[in-house]
């Protein structure tokens, strides 16, 4: 099984890779081109359409995984899983729409640059469409690393030949909602020839009452974003679109190890470890003693080679213009380590044991300090506070966590499986 983890993290690993690194390929041709302002506003716009993404996804490629894993011997409800989360993607859908014109009307920051925002939520129906949640279910990532992999060389070569001046930030965003919406619709038609999935529209009351089940899980993934992507909308409010660059482009950095490495090694634990847990309570923190150890180990090595490397990276990528840009990729270095921690203590841990409400209440609390002090610091010190709130606050849930599993007899940490005698005899399984 453990082999299993390994190849499906691999998999997933390349399809953030790609996610990534093809438009890193990229970025020392656009980067000189757009400059630090013209990355403000697209990283600007696709943080405020995150929002609107994240209010669709609705935490579902958890709920939802959660639920086919116990079920995948049984087509009949698995279809009705599937049903009933397609028509409450697309119930947010509409209601997300509603909310976007509204805020196009009302929010200040946005309305200068309303055709990216415009372009970048047309792509949020690929969220509607996203059948992630199966395939990590059944464990079948080859497809997306190889759907991926074929999305991101193409975008590279247009990128190339469609980018020429510094207005053409746009059709990055073109390109970026098309292609998200083409590999969501083929990975759809998949999961029908692949698994037999049967798409079908639900009465509205039943998926109201599906979102209605699920809420705790959501709410904690907004109270994620909350201590997580707002930082650079609440630094918009105090700092010139340069200085938001600044900050972005460490962040992106920062994002892609965290995506490349900490992301594919949850999604690929994660139905593992809610197999193991559905086994018994015992099995199940037994199984997460011996994958702690392994994510540890791994998201360190990342945050110190990101450290000692930024300004390499930096200047190799982005030029000397965004010279700015080292600190704040320096100070946020460790974020891989801290998540990846706080990834375990949280969503494989207190989720898997439908603890969604200890979980909720953690990052809710996280969430309003991370509020409060990012406009502090972002008022005070700009996109260097900024950074440092990043890093307090990831450090502060991951405490929090631990102690709340500390406090509910739930003990996770174990130091004989830190030595490399455990760990080889794990992957050996």
């Amino acid at each position: 099984m453990s082999k299993k983890i390994f190849k499906n993290a691999s998999y997933l690993g390349i399809v953030q890779l790609v996610n990534y690194v093809f438009p890193l390929i990229t970025v020392p041709y656009v980067s000189r081109i757009i400059g630090p302002e013209g990355y403000g506003i697209i990283n600007y716009a696709t943080t405020f359409v995150g929002y609107f993404s994240l209010l669709i996804a609705y935490g579902f490629d958890l709920t939802a995984t959660r639920k086919i894993v116990k079920h995948l011997d049984q087509p009949s409800q698995i279809n009705q899983i599937v049903s009933e989360t397609l028509t409450a993607r697309i119930l947010l859908f509409i209601i997300s729409t509603f909310l976007f014109i509204l805020a196009l009307i009302y929010f200040k920051p946005i309305q200068d640059d309303i055709g990216v925002a415009v372009i970048l939520f047309f792509g949020c129906i690929a969220t509607v469409i996203s059948p992630q949640f199966v395939f990590q279910a059944f464990e079948e990532l080859t497809i997306f690393a190889k759907l991926n992999f074929f999305r991101g060389l193409l975008n590279v070569i247009l990128v190339f030949l469609l980018v020429k001046e510094a207005k053409d930030y746009t059709i990055l965003a073109i390109l970026s909602s098309i292609f998200m919406i083409a590999i969501n619709s083929l990975l759809c038609w998949l999961t029908i020839r692949k698994f037999g999935i049967s798409y079908n529209l639900v009465k509205l009351q039943r998926a109201i009452k599906l979102l209605n089940e699920e809420k705790m899980v959501f709410f904690s993934t907004v109270v994620i974003s909350l201590y997580t992507t707002t930082n650079v909308i609440i630094l918009g409010w105090f700092a010139s679109k340069a200085e938001v660059g600044y900050y972005t482009v460490s962040q992106t950095l920062l994002g892609m190890a965290v995506s490349v490495i900490s992301a594919p090694i949850s999604l690929a634990i994660y139905p593992h470890i809610g197999k193991s847990f559905a086994i018994s309570r015992e099995h199940g923190i037994e199984t997460v003693k011996q994958i702690l150890p392994i994510v540890f180990y791994i998201t360190f090595g990342v945050s110190l080679v990101l450290l000692l490397f930024a300004p390499i990276v930096i200047h190799l990528l982005y030029g000397k213009a965004f010279d700015n840009a080292i600190t704040v990729m320096q100070i946020l270095s460790f974020q891989p380590l801290i998540i990846g921690m706080s990834n375990v203590f949280g969503i494989q841990v207190m989720l898997n044991m439908g603890l969604d409400k200890l979980f909720f209440r953690s990052t809710f609390i996280a969430s309003v300090l991370g509020v409060i002090l990012s406009i502090y610091m972002s008022k005070y010190y700009s996109y260097i506070g900024t950074a440092w709130n990043s890093v307090i606050v990831e450090c502060f849930v991951t405490l929090l966590m631990y102690t709340v599993l500390k406090r509910n007899n739930i003990h996770i940490l174990e130091l004989k499986y830190f030595k490399p005698k455990e760990i080889k005899s794990f992957f050996a399984k």
